[in-house]
């Protein structure tokens, strides 16, 4: 059963292991290293509460999130670099789902501003909203893509150990009859205002990875008027829709209209393939069929392989290297290690598993859980494919790798918890 079904551990911030990185690890697969296999050591005491960084003052022009996407809005249409119409006909405009720009994931607060964005959109002279169909696509409208970062004093949060002072969000619109960018808009936003928590299928699904859908959305994000759109978002609209189409269906609980068009989005492409698995493993597990459920989790897992790059959520308990003992959280668990290392060994993969925090409490203490859990997933591994045991090596990196890194130990900087496989030759490789 998925995490956002526990009201307990979606609904609100999931407790703190009193300033030690908590309770969500992640694991990202791939071909690499090599090492021999240690049994998981004893977990590390509590550690005493730690301070957390005081997030710096907002820049002067943050708003509240609604003001400041009312203010992005007039201006992306105010500003936009558009042909002429015809005469008396609305200019059709759809939105692709906006995201948050460091995991990818659409939150509750990009959800949203795109709420927001749809309303002013209807009640703008000259424009006509649509939804985001095929049927729509073929039109060649314009298409409105947007994206939210949090903001430090030094600049984006990524890979940053303080909380934010700011999220920036982003508009751009594209038009898909000229094959161009003709807005592209910035705004400040208050951080009280936001809220990060992914939606319920991306704090469900198993696997996360930066995959080539949410580079090139980002790219599109990243241009300015008059520069091309860029040709794999364009080209992956098709599974975008299917996907936008699959995710309300899962969310409003219709398990069985997602499946079949979880996948459809996956045998559409590149753009459909990551996620469209994560949603065939959900909607199948939903719907009791466990064998496809275990299918598409292997092919989460081949595909991983084939890019260098997997991410599968484990929850452990607090502070502790056991994983958490509800059976409805933790029951497929051993499904998925052995999925991993059924298409690990079968490829003659070596393995380097890499444990991360999230940036709070001491950084001894982060390092020494960090790496105990990264063995404990090591260990697992080996009792399934004993040959893994040379093949593996195991790290812990603390807190010093984050990729969201905002202090909170919830949903929202869940990717921070992770245990990293990372692809390097197994000679390069000191064993451990």
């Amino acid at each position: 059963m998925p995490i956002s079904a526990f009201p307990d551990l979606a609904a609100r911030p999931w407790p703190r292991r009193l300033g030690v990185a908590p309770i969500l690890a992640m694991a990202a697969l791939a071909l690499g290293l090599a090492g021999c296999a240690e049994a998981p050591p004893a977990p590390p005491p509590a550690p005493p509460p730690a301070p957390v960084a005081a997030a710096p003052s907002p820049p002067k022009s943050a708003q509240p999130l609604d003001a400041a996407v009312d203010s992005l809005v007039e201006a992306v249409f105010a500003r936009a670099e558009l042909p002429t119409a015809p005469s008396g006909q609305p200019r059709a405009v759809v939105i692709d789902p906006l995201i948050d720009r460091a995991t990818g994931a659409e939150t509750n607060t990009t959800r949203a501003m795109a709420r927001r964005i749809a309303g002013t959109v209807q009640a703008r002279p000259g424009f006509a909203l649509r939804p985001f169909t095929q049927a729509s696509l073929e039109a060649r409208p314009l298409v409105l893509l947007g994206a939210i970062t949090g903001v430090t004093e030094a600049g984006s949060l990524k890979n940053s150990t303080s909380t934010p002072g700011a999220y920036r969000i982003w508009a751009v619109l594209a038009d898909l009859g000229s094959g161009k960018v003709v807005a592209h808009e910035t705004a400040w936003v208050r951080p009280e205002t936001v809220d990060a928590t992914p939606t319920a299928f991306h704090q469900d699904s198993p696997v996360w990875v930066p995959d080539q859908a949410t580079a090139a959305y980002l790219r599109v994000c990243a241009a300015d008027p008059g520069a091309p759109v860029d040709p794999a978002w364009r080209q992956g609209l098709g599974a975008a829709v299917l996907l936008a189409q699959a995710t309300a269906a899962y969310e409003s609980g219709d398990r069985a209209r997602a499946l079949p068009l979880y996948q459809a989005a996956e045998r559409a492409g590149p753009a459909g393939r990551l996620r469209g698995l994560n949603g065939e493993y959900l909607s199948a597990s939903a719907l009791g069929r466990s064998q496809e459920a275990e299918g598409a989790f292997g092919r989460l897992v081949e595909y991983g392989l084939a890019e260098r790059n997997l991410g599968v959520k484990f929850l452990f308990s607090v502070g502790q290297t056991r994983f958490w003992p509800d059976p409805a959280i933790s029951g497929p668990y051993p499904m998925w290690l052995r999925q991993i290392a059924k298409h690990t060994a079968a490829g003659n993969a070596c393995l380097g598993v890499v444990g991360h925090a999230s940036p709070t409490g001491p950084d001894a203490l982060n390092d020494r859980l960090s790496l105990a859990r990264a063995q404990r997933i090591k260990a697992d591994l080996v009792a399934e494919q004993a040959a893994l045991r040379q093949r593996t090596a195991t790290d812990g990196r603390g807190a010093r790798e984050p990729i969201v890194g905002n202090r909170r130990d919830d949903a929202t900087d869940a990717v921070d918890r992770r245990v990293a496989f990372i692809p390097q030759s197994c000679p390069a490789v000191a064993t451990r």
